[in-house]
């Protein structure tokens, strides 16, 4: 039996639904943030009635997915990006309410890995599951790997370059 789903995408856990508010949302930050400038308000004139359009197209392209080895995310209608970031690599997922987030229900998750820059999705239903899930796998994969023992040879390699050091160190002095 042949699958369509891709290696990233294998191992599903769960899926993240995303909560239509954030059309609004968007849509309110978007006109909130063209007010700030005269430039701004004339195009403010043609955002109102075609801005909601271009957030719902937004909202449909959004998905993001738990795996048993990373979290997927792809995001975007006109630019899209996609990221998988694995478990092993995560080091924190925090949720984020502002003013406009809480009246409207809303949340903000921010993926952190170390190294690099944090990953964010808005509008997540049951953020917390999904959070306490992620960790919670991350805690799973990670306390599974075993540290690989160091090989006889390298610690030959190790007492060979220690000796080197030392007759070094002798005639140094």
């Amino acid at each position: 039996m042949e699958s369509n789903q891709s290696y990233a995408d294998s191992g599903h856990l769960m899926a993240v639904e995303f909560d239509r508010k954030i059309i609004i949302y968007w849509w309110m930050i978007a006109n909130l943030t063209l007010l700030v400038s005269v430039i701004g308000i004339l195009v403010m004139l043609f955002w109102l009635p075609f801005g909601w359009i271009v957030h719902w197209r937004q909202y449909e392209h959004m998905s993001a997915a738990l795996t048993d080895r990373s979290v997927n995310m792809r995001v975007g209608w006109i630019f899209k990006k996609q990221q998988n970031i694995p478990l092993d690599k995560l080091t924190d997922v925090s949720i984020h309410y502002g003013p406009i987030m809480s009246a409207l229900g809303v949340v903000r998750m921010q993926f952190e890995t170390a190294g690099a820059a944090p990953f964010i999705l808005t509008g997540v239903k049951n953020s917390d599951e999904f959070r306490d899930l992620v960790l919670k796998q991350r805690d799973l994969l990670v306390s599974n790997t075993q540290p690989i023992a160091p090989s006889v040879g390298s610690n030959d390699v190790l007492a060979e370059i220690r000796d080197l050091l030392k007759s070094i160190d002798s005639r140094l002095e």
